[in-house]
């Protein structure tokens, strides 16, 4: 007769597995997965979900459908890498350190990303796609997977590093991108939670959408933003805009062409939109097949805006509402309810403490952003910020340094290095900026209070005039009468 005992022994050890299992997936509830999408230069505005015309964006609206919708939601910094730092850390450039689209030498060693912080907490962590805080595209601290570039990367048959290992990726970058991401998913153990960053590199210049969407909008009229036809002397636009290297014309010759001129650049920049929808789409689509769709924190957003010939300006790092505002969808049905609509102002350094928030894991104290998390609840008990503070630090092109504040209703900007003059907004009266009220007597009191806000805003951020790195690139003289962009 065989031993009671044993036959126990043996009958627990086989259970251990469906044991483990089940307390993984107790602890997965308890404890939700994130998946963070960021793309790369779409503004708030080019969502079907947010009314436009003719760019269709089903699974970036579904986010926002499905949960909530930042209506007033805003980048920091209007450049690639310190956005996306701040996204990472909660904290403003000059806090993280990383001013320019260049490396950092303490990011990696001295900051703690919301994907670190989560690893420590006991969260598998991947990321996927464009990291760009520096060329290196060898794997950071805080992922037990990785899979990224150097620098912007290319659109077609990109050369990745995965996991340290240099591998060539046939097709596009954002099916590529798409693709790893679901493994990621498919493949994630399921006894403790994941976080998943992917960086969509679509829409960013070059502009090379896959070819099965080459002739998409084809046949629809793109009409110029009414602003593309201002009158720099009566919107009293200072020098730095005037003579920027962002300049349409300039644009178009200059540092980044606009091949074939502005109407293939444009239906390519929104051909793009869709190629990183479709992406969305399908990582969205790994957690519906594993049936953990509703156990993720969604999030999606732009790392910054993007001029689309606004002011007759391309491109960003002037804090105008097109390159500052970026969208921000969130869905997680367990806390937010489908359609709502957070009025609301909120920063990208805000993402990092709801992350955080929403993991149970201690936000570090030298976090500036807030979480979200209380906006999603009974607004009306929430105090919240009322202004924000934005500033860029890289001179290029002939681009100055500058910082800004913006409440509800105006907008100062204060240029660091000299310029002609600054730049108020009066954005109830006037929401495209159109006219630079600084001088106006009338404003007087606005300005001195917008300047003192300004004041408050660099100290509590620990602000310094940064410190210039080389001398400033030239803009390209202005192209020949007939030779600018059409």
């Amino acid at each position: 007769m065989p031993n009671d005992s044993i036959g126990r022994r043996d009958f627990l050890r086989t259970l251990a597995p469906l044991f483990a299992l089940a307390y993984g997936h107790a602890a997965q509830a308890k404890r939700p997965n994130v998946l963070f999408l960021l793309t790369d230069d779409q503004r708030w505005d080019l969502l079907s979900l947010r009314g436009h015309p003719f760019l269709k964006t089903p699974n970036m609206d579904r986010v926002g459908r499905e949960g909530g919708t930042f209506v007033n939601a805003f980048a920091t910094t209007a450049l690639c890498s310190p956005a996306r730092a701040s996204f990472l850390t909660g904290r403003y450039a000059c806090q993280h350190g990383v001013h320019y689209n260049a490396p950092s030498e303490t990011f990696d060693r001295v900051e703690k990303t919301f994907p670190r912080l989560l690893r420590e907490a006991g969260y598998h962590t991947g990321y996927v796609g464009k990291w760009h805080i520096g060329e290196d595209p060898s794997p950071r601290p805080g992922f037990d997977y990785w899979a990224s570039w150097p620098g912007q990367g290319v659109y077609l048959d990109p050369v990745m590093n995965i996991n340290g290992k240099t591998s060539p990726q046939p097709g596009h970058v954002d099916d590529i991108v798409a693709r790893l991401a679901g493994e990621f998913i498919r493949s994630a153990p399921a006894d403790r939670p994941f976080c998943l960053n992917v960086g969509i590199k679509s829409p960013h210049h070059e502009h090379i959408p896959p070819a099965d969407l080459a002739h998409e909008l084809d046949d629809i009229p793109i009409p110029k933003p009414p602003s593309w036809f201002e009158d720099y002397a009566q919107s009293r636009r200072p020098d730095v805009v005037k003579n920027a290297c962002l300049q349409v014309d300039r644009f178009h010759h200059g540092p980044e062409p606009l091949k074939g001129g502005w109407e293939p650049y444009i239906r390519d920049f929104y051909r793009c939109i869709l190629s990183a929808d479709r992406a969305v789409g399908r990582i969205v689509g790994a957690l519906e097949e594993r049936g953990i769709l509703d156990h993720t924190v969604v999030i999606f957003a732009g790392d910054n805006g993007f001029s689309l010939g606004e002011h007759h300006l391309v491109s960003k790092r002037f804090p105008y509402e097109e390159n500052i505002r970026i969208p921000l969808l969130m869905r997680y049905p367990k806390v937010i309810r489908p359609g709502t609509v957070i009025e609301d102002m909120v920063l990208n350094i805000d993402v990092c403490p709801t992350v955080l928030d929403f993991c149970g894991a201690p936000v570090p104290s030298n976090v500036a952003g807030r979480s979200v998390r209380p906006l999603l609840g009974n607004r009306a008990s929430v105090a919240w910020r009322r202004q924000m503070f934005n500033e860029y630090a890289e001179r290029i092109w002939g681009y100055p340094a500058l910082t800004c504040v913006r409440t509800e209703r105006y907008k100062y900007i204060e240029y660091v290095d000299p310029a002609s003059t600054n730049e108020l907004y009066d954005l109830l009266l006037d929401p495209r900026e159109m006219r630079n009220v600084i001088a106006e007597a009338r404003y007087g009191p606005v300005l001195a209070d917008m300047r003192n806000r300004l004041i408050q805003l660099k100290k509590e951020a620990g602000w310094k005039p940064p410190v210039a790195t080389g001398p400033n690139t030239p803009c390209p003289p202005l192209p020949k009468k007939g030779e600018g962009a059409k």
